[in-house]
């Protein structure tokens, strides 16, 4: 194999775990958070963990749940810490920290679902809500420029950006059975 061969399927590799990384991110760290007593030691475990990720990227199998693979290798990460700390009031038990892991999973597991039933209740929007959302969100314009654009006033538009919201967690909840 060539040497730009293997540097471009290095770059293919790297740019494939940042997008599937850039999406749990969030969710790692607030599983890791929920685990670890201050910000800056889960810091150093989501470090950690992501270096091991990376390491290990060649083992995580294209197309399965890797939400779920991150979040296990964080648990590992987590337990890791927890043996290298002297007891302390604020570390959790080990049935505590199963009981959140089991949890964080399961909701892990219902993300794509989740997302799915989102996208149908999106569908379900008149135009100018649609609209609305696009310009926000996607766009990322201002609340001041939205309401500009769409001759609202900031607050008649904040409330009705917030019933929009409301109406779509509603529609996730019913259509996804809680």
């Amino acid at each position: 194999m060539r040497e730009n061969d293997i540097d471009n399927e290095v770059k293919d590799q790297a740019q494939s775990f940042m997008g599937l990384y850039m999406g749990v991110q969030r969710r790692l760290f607030g599983y890791v958070l929920s685990q670890v007593p201050n910000t800056t030691d889960a810091d150093d475990i989501i470090q950690e963990t992501v270096a091991l990720m990376w390491a290990e990227f060649d083992k995580y199998k294209p197309g399965t749940n890797f939400a779920a693979w991150a979040l296990c290798v964080a648990r590992f990460q987590i337990m890791t810490y927890r043996k290298n700390v002297l007891r302390k009031k604020n570390v959790f038990s080990e049935l505590a920290i199963n009981a959140i892991h089991e949890t964080v999973e399961a909701k892990a597991n219902l993300e794509p679902e989740r997302q799915k039933t989102l996208r149908e209740c999106l569908s379900k929007l008149n135009k100018k809500d649609k609209q609305i959302l696009y310009f926000r969100y996607e766009v990322g314009e201002t609340l001041r420029s939205v309401s500009e654009r769409f001759n609202l006033n900031a607050n008649t538009l904040y409330s009705k950006l917030n019933r929009i919201h409301l109406g779509l967690l509603h529609c996730v909840r019913k259509n996804m059975e809680y």
